[in-house]
């Protein structure tokens, strides 16, 4: 087997370490897929979190080195009851705070919400809307390495209550559909 070498130095079993690999470089890769159809309904401005299970929140962890970059990527599918009008938000803490951050949102512009996305599922109950963002950001780390954790909030943003579908249809039958979202998170160094 040929000698593999980084920056004009060599690699060993288990001894690929960010101090070896150039700024800009994959580090590690976290992702979890979400199969679980779920459903929420409320009035409009609730926030919901994205459920991976009854009850239990769906979550993604990565532990990085303090000051490296997070590259995030999310493929949400969302489909609605009724007319609703759904605004998500992709959050993240650190060392397990509690304290979610948006990760993005657009700037504030008169009176419209600001959010990471939005999905506006067709009027149809066979309809699955995906939709998808990608976000580098480096988040605020105290120790020399960190676990920052993501989860999803969707907020349905129409008036009266609305029920909002993740992973699946409203119609429960042969045409209706159940799917799959999930999240990655990728470490890069700087």
């Amino acid at each position: 087997m040929s000698l593999i070498k980084v920056n004009n130095r060599s690699l060993g079993t288990g001894a690929i370490t960010g101090d070896i690999l150039p700024a800009g470089s994959c580090l590690q890769v976290v992702s979890s897929t979400l199969t679980y159809p779920s459903s929420y309904t409320g009035a409009i401005n609730t926030a919901y979190t994205v459920q991976s299970a009854s009850s239990t929140d769906w979550t993604t962890s990565i532990t990085i080195n303090q000051g490296n970059k997070i590259l995030v990527q999310l493929c949400l599918n969302v489909a609605k009851g009724g007319d609703a009008n759904t605004y998500y938000d992709l959050l993240y803490d650190v060392d397990g705070s509690g304290s979610y951050t948006n990760v993005a949102v657009g700037d504030s512009s008169g009176n419209r919400s600001r959010h990471t996305g939005n999905i506006r599922s067709y009027a149809t109950s066979y309809n699955i809307e995906e939709s998808t963002c990608c976000f580098l950001f480096t988040p605020t780390i105290s120790g020399s390495t960190g676990v920052v954790r993501f989860k999803v909030n969707l907020t349905q943003r129409a008036g009266g209550n609305r029920t909002l579908f993740v992973n699946r249809t409203d119609t429960n039958n042969s045409e209706g559909g159940s799917v799959a979202s999930s999240l990655t998170a990728m470490e890069i160094a700087v």
